[in-house]
C-alpha cells in the first residue's frame, strides 16, 4: 500500500548545501568589506593583524576558524601582494532550515547570530579539522549521497567545537588600543546611520584632528571613512529591506534625500536594485 502521508516524507532542497574551496595564493586585488547570504566557515593558517568582523577590527592568528553568519560585513585580509593560505566553507544556511526543521536552532549561530565566532582550532583539533576540509574538498558531486554525508560529518565535528567553547558566552576579542579607537568610531557611525554627517563631525565627537582620525582609521580599514559609511549604509538598507520595510521607506531611513542617489548607490554596491533584493531576500 502507497504511503501518501507528507509528514513521513523528507524533502530536500535541490540547491546544494556547501562550497568548499582551499586558497594558497598572492593576492593582488583584496576584496574590500562585503556580506554573503551564506554563513562562511573560513580557517585561516595566516596570521591577519585587521580582520573586519560586523562593527570590530581584530587581530586573528593562523589556526583560528572564523564563523561569519548570513549578512554579516566582512574583511579578512587586505594587503596586495601577501600570500594567504586558507580553507574556506561556504554553508546554505537555507539548506539547514529546510532539513534540519525545528533542529535547525541549534545553528542559529549561523544565521541569526549578532556577530561571527572564533574557534582557536591549533594541534589535535585543527589537524582533525582539515583532513574534514580536504575530504569536502575530494567530492565531486556536492549533491550526492557521498557528498552529503562527509558534509554533515564535517558540519558534526565543527558543531560540537562551537558548544564546547558555549556560543552564549561572550568571547574576549584580541583587540589592540589602535583597534579600540577604530571601533569606538564605527560604533558612532552605526549610531548616526540615519544622518549625513562627515570626518570633521566624527574626530569633534572624539576630540581628534580630522587629518589624524582619517589616517588611523584608513591605516586598519584600508578604506577612507566616507567609504566605509556608505558601505555601513547600504548594509542597513539590506537589513530593512529583507525584515519588510519598502524601498521609500528605507531611502528615508537611511537620510538619503534622493531616490535615484539611493538606487545608484545600492545598484553600484549590491549588483541589483532596492527593489529587486527586496523581493529575492525578504524574509517570509
Amino acid at each position: 500500500m502507497q504511503n501518501n502521508n507528507p509528514l513521513n516524507t523528507i524533502l530536500f532542497p535541490v540547491a546544494p548545501p556547501y562550497d568548499m574551496v582551499y586558497k594558497n595564493e598572492v593576492t593582488e586585488d583584496p576584496v574590500g568589506p562585503h556580506s554573503h547570504n551564506a554563513a562562511e566557515l573560513y580557517y585561516t593558517l595566516t596570521d591577519l593583524p585587521d580582520v573586519l568582523l560586523n562593527d570590530t577590527v581584530l587581530e586573528v592568528k593562523a589556526g583560528t576558524l572564523i564563523i561569519i553568519p548570513t549578512f554579516c560585513t566582512h574583511q579578512l585580509y587586505h594587503e596586495a601582494g601577501k600570500a594567504y593560505e586558507r580553507y574556506i566553507l561556504s554553508i546554505n544556511t537555507g539548506w539547514i532550515d529546510a532539513v534540519f526543521c525545528e533542529g535547525a536552532s541549534d545553528f542559529a549561530y549561523l544565521s541569526d547570530s549578532p556577530s561571527p565566532l572564533l574557534l582557536t582550532m591549533d594541534g589535535k583539533k585543527g589537524e582533525k579539522l582539515k583532513i574534514r576540509f580536504e575530504k569536502l574538498l575530494k567530492i565531486k558531486d556536492i549533491t550526492s549521497i557521498a557528498g552529503i554525508y562527509t558534509f554533515l560529518e564535517a558540519l558534526s565535528f565543527i558543531h560540537g567545537s562551537v558548544k564546547q567553547q558555549n556560543p552564549e558566552k561572550k568571547q574576549k576579542l584580541p583587540v589592540t588600543p589602535s583597534q579600540q579607537r577604530v571601533n569606538d568610531i564605527i560604533s558612532y557611525l552605526q549610531e548616526h546611520i540615519s544622518e549625513n554627517i562627515g570626518i570633521p563631525d566624527i574626530a569633534s565627537h572624539f576630540f581628534l584632528n580630522p587629518d589624524y582620525l582619517a589616517r588611523l582609521f584608513k591605516s586598519h580599514m584600508h578604506i577612507s571613512i566616507g567609504h566605509y559609511f556608505t558601505l555601513q549604509k547600504i548594509n542597513a538598507a539590506e537589513e530593512l529591506l529583507r525584515t519588510g520595510s519598502t524601498v521609500s521607506e528605507v531611502q528615508e531611513i537611511l537620510g538619503y534625500s534622493s531616490y535615484a542617489y539611493f538606487f545608484k548607490t545600492f545598484q553600484k554596491i549590491t549588483g541589483m536594485s532596492p527593489s529587486r533584493y527586496r523581493s529575492q531576500y525578504q524574509k517570509k
